[in-house]
């Protein structure tokens, strides 16, 4: 059931799947500044949410990529291409290669964070962050300028 104060959230959502040993408190403090942050437990909080909201960030923390596949396909073959192109997702593992572009890619993520290089996440999100900007600077200008185009 959608609850009315779901509407009327200010702040893109920074939604968080967590089943690691550690916290998660270096992550929630830094996008709380520009983020709504929302813990999710199961698809359909993420499915809640995607239909609500306007979700930015995607974070999943796992130990095993199994128990989130429900959710990753979702996020890839059922929210619309538009939708997920907004959304950077990232992964935090055990035994990732932190900002490794390969294991990132096969992950159809943004961002690939070993869970032991927390603190020091900030650094990383924003060398990230970059990357992806500087790639995806020309796509969305010109995609910008279709759209007001076509609704001309």
């Amino acid at each position: 059931m959608i609850e009315y104060q779901d509407y009327l959230i200010q702040k893109p959502l920074c939604l968080i799947y967590w089943n690691l040993n550690s916290n998660y408190d270096i992550l929630k403090n830094y996008f709380s500044k520009d983020f709504e942050i929302r813990q999710i437990k199961t698809i359909d909080d993420l499915n809640y949410w995607c239909k609500v909201a306007e979700v930015k960030v995607l974070i999943f923390g796992v130990k095993d990529l199994e128990e989130i596949k429900e959710m990753v396909k979702f996020i890839n073959e059922k929210l619309p291409i538009y939708r997920r192109r907004e959304i950077f997702l990232i992964y935090v593992l055990p035994k990732a290669k932190t900002l490794e572009p390969k294991e990132t890619f096969l992950l159809s993520a943004n961002l690939v964070v070993s869970e032991e290089h927390l603190s020091n996440f900030e650094r990383i999100y924003e060398k990230a962050f970059q990357y992806w900007s500087e790639l995806y600077k020309d796509f969305k200008q010109v995609y910008e300028n279709f759209k007001k185009e076509v609704l001309i």
